[in-house]
């Protein structure tokens, strides 16, 4: 009769050693997969958690990061881009929307809204035009979203153009901005130029440029450039 030589004490401290490796192994990576994601942990969602990661692949994402070092606009860009994304999907847009908004107040969804719309993309060719060294444009695009609240509006359907006029032009002349955007889309778009039209023919040293699609419009109301 044969006999192991495999002393029995010594297969059962490699057998719990290797569950022990396993284990660790797993949680490893589990706590890895966290550490990286925890910047996106309070959407909370899997499906869209796994969309907003794949936002920091797109170019767009690359060429923000560029400029931008502030970690929460660095998020919020992301969550503006998976908002596009999600485009269709109104339960999960509309619960991003309400965790953004918990998370970064009004003034974070704006810039949010802003990314979704594609306007940064259209506010970045603005820029480019105007800014002469690398430096001048990174301020340009810091001083958009640190300031969007004074520095961008969205044209509602139901806005009150007289109203949203005065608010325009009284933030124009408190805070001089180079640029204000004025942005809408669908059938707010008569009223966005109703308003531009009007808010220029009351301010001075600025002039306005139009980037539109078939279902968007946005007006850049640029400081003059001096001669």
């Amino acid at each position: 009769m044969e006999t192991s030589s495999k002393d029995p004490l010594e297969s059962a401290s490699a057998g719990v050693t290797k569950g022990v490796l396993s284990w660790t192994e797993e949680k490893v990576k589990a706590l890895v997969e966290r550490f990286q994601n925890r910047d996106v942990a309070f959407v909370e969602d899997p499906e869209t958690i796994n969309l907003a990661k794949e936002q920091r692949k797109t170019s767009e994402w690359n060429l923000f990061k560029q400029y931008i070092d502030d970690p929460d606009l660095r998020i919020i860009f992301q969550m503006g881009l998976t908002l596009r994304k999600l485009e269709g999907k109104k339960q999960l847009i509309e619960s991003l929307r309400n965790k953004i908004l918990d998370k970064y107040d009004t003034k974070g969804l704006h810039i949010a809204q802003f990314v979704q719309n594609g306007f940064f993309g259209k506010f970045l060719a603005n820029a480019l035009e105007r800014s002469t060294t690398p430096q001048k444009l990174k301020f340009e695009i810091e001083s958009l979203f640190k300031n969007v609240e004074n520095t961008v509006v969205f044209v509602k359907e139901t806005d009150n153009v007289e109203k949203e006029t005065q608010e325009i032009i009284t933030k124009i002349r408190a805070n001089s901005p180079k640029t204000f955007v004025i942005c809408s889309s669908g059938f707010a778009k008569k009223k966005c130029k109703e308003i531009k039209e009007k808010t220029m023919k009351r301010i001075s040293g600025y002039e306005a440029e139009l980037y539109e699609t078939r279902f968007k419009e946005i007006y850049f109301i640029n400081k003059s450039t001096e001669p």
